[in-house]
């Protein structure tokens, strides 16, 4: 085996096994079997993660040496601000005090870590001027870290779309699509959550506050980010397919509703509300974000950078739609045949009802 996955596996073992310590650590002191986030600021859920993450990234970083493998190297200049925003979010919004800061620090962490990108670098490959390329950037980056919250209604939802995403790049990196220091940092996050899907898994024993969605979702866009630095955006794009499409469906019912909190619109809530196990819903998660982790790895083969990911948002609606009626019994091609002819000759009597 190559030296190099060794130091991924290593990346990977070391970060999970912290942090499955650290959370075993906060369930032993907790008072009641019911799930909580943690008892004190110092026993929150997303604190091992935290700072383990931070931890390795910076080792990983420090002893990786000369990268020959990078289209645009990554320099301190480029990594500190963004670990150090994502630590100010987190703990702005961990105490009830600071939390009202909690947008205007995000928006300021992101404004700087844009400013820190290496100014040959465009998102969308100059088909925008630069100033319109970085703005873009800021607005996607801060809705992507913002929305991420709204996944946290439901235990492990919010966590499997992130382990996916690191997943995602960890395979990106294998295939030769990342350089090996991203693909480290990616298996180092994903251990990290790995271990914390164990405790956010239905029954959770340990649930997510809102400061760690939003934390949490401004390192996974920074990834994206340093994946767009390396051409394989459109990669990362499918594989978070899901979460952009889960977004737009709870946005789209509360325009139209007007009921309800956002999440409370979210396919996951109304599917648990109808009556479907939290189990079965991150079961059914699962098998779709396998399903966008093979578009996303052939995407980086793929001759262009819209046909996969078209695919992957149609085959997404389409899992979500068949999710939305799971209680209707499922119909044979027969049923489904009848089903066509019957509305063609309901469109035809309509037709003949207008001619005359």
């Amino acid at each position: 085996m190559d030296f190099t996955y060794l130091i991924t596996i290593a990346a990977f073992l070391v970060c999970f096994l912290a942090v499955l310590i650290g959370l075993r650590l906060i369930v032993s002191g907790q008072t009641s079997s019911a799930p909580v986030s943690g008892n004190k600021w110092y026993g929150d859920s997303f604190l091992p993660v935290l700072l383990t993450t931070v931890t390795a990234f910076i080792l990983l970083f420090a002893f990786s040496g000369p990268a020959y493998d990078q289209i645009y190297p990554l320099n301190w200049t480029d990594m500190l601000p963004s670990l150090i925003s994502m630590t100010g979010i987190y703990f702005v919004s961990l105490f009830a005090k600071t939390s009202r800061l909690t947008f205007p620090v995000l928006i300021a962490g992101i404004i700087l870590c844009t400013a820190f990108l290496p100014a040959d670098f465009t998102l969308f490959q100059n088909n925008l001027p630069f100033w319109g390329d970085r703005l873009c950037i800021v607005i996607l980056w801060t809705g992507f870290a913002w929305c991420f919250r709204y996944m946290n209604g439901l235990e492990g939802v919010a966590v499997l779309q992130a382990t996916g995403l690191t997943g995602g790049l960890v395979i990106l990196f294998v295939l030769g699509g990342l350089p090996f220091l991203y693909g480290n940092f990616a298996a180092a996050l994903l251990g990290a959550l790995t271990a914390l899907l164990i405790y956010n898994w239905y029954p959770a024993k340990l649930l997510l506050k809102d400061s760690a969605c939003v934390s949490l979702g401004f390192l996974l866009g920074w990834l994206i980010i340093l994946s767009g630095r390396e051409g394989t955006a459109s990669c990362a794009l499918i594989y978070i397919t899901y979460y952009i499409l889960e977004i737009c469906w709870a946005v789209g019912r509360k325009l139209l509703s007007k009921e309800g909190s956002l999440v409370a619109n979210t396919l996951y809530d109304r599917l648990n509300v109808s009556g479907l196990s939290p189990a079965e819903i991150c079961q059914n998660i699962g098998k779709l974000m396998i399903i966008l982790l093979i578009l996303g790895s052939f995407q980086l083969y793929a001759p262009n950078n819209y046909s996969l990911p078209t695919a992957a948002v149609f085959i997404t609606l389409w899992f979500m739609g068949k999710l939305n009626n799971w209680q209707e019994p499922p119909q044979s091609f027969k049923d489904l045949n009848r089903e066509v002819l019957r509305d063609i000759k309901e469109n035809v009597e309509d037709i003949k009802k207008i001619i005359r």
